[in-house]
């Protein structure tokens, strides 16, 4: 017998993997209906940077606060990245009307089209 060994059961070896399912490719914050966005001002700035003007600025954050990092687990408030990502994903509505084209509108008077 060897030290530490108390004659228990065996320990399973093979735990099993966190079956955390995979987020859609696109689920990111920036297009969570959870997120604010951060001002025009820190937006306009790091473009700025990145551009080659003016001096260097962190990227800009905005806040969530309905974060879930772990399927199941608790939700809470965070700073986060454009592209950051959550298991909390909620599709914003699109904006843009449904339209599927151009149509055209025959005007009729009696049996012959007017317009």
């Amino acid at each position: 017998m060897s030290i530490g060994h108390n004659n228990g059961p065996p320990l399973d070896d093979d735990r099993p993997a966190a079956a955390n399912p995979p987020l859609p490719y696109d689920a990111a914050c920036v297009r969570c209906q959870h997120w604010t966005q951060p001002s025009e001002r820190e937006e306009s700035d790091y473009r700025a940077w990145k551009g080659g003007y003016g001096r260097r600025v962190k990227e800009p954050s905005g806040a969530c606060h309905r974060v879930m990092h772990r399927l199941g687990g608790p939700l809470s408030f965070s700073g986060t990245m454009g592209r950051s990502r959550c298991y909390n994903f909620e599709r914003m509505a699109d904006p843009r009307p449904d339209h599927s084209g151009r149509g055209f509108v025959t005007i009729w008077k009696g049996d012959k089209i007017l317009w």
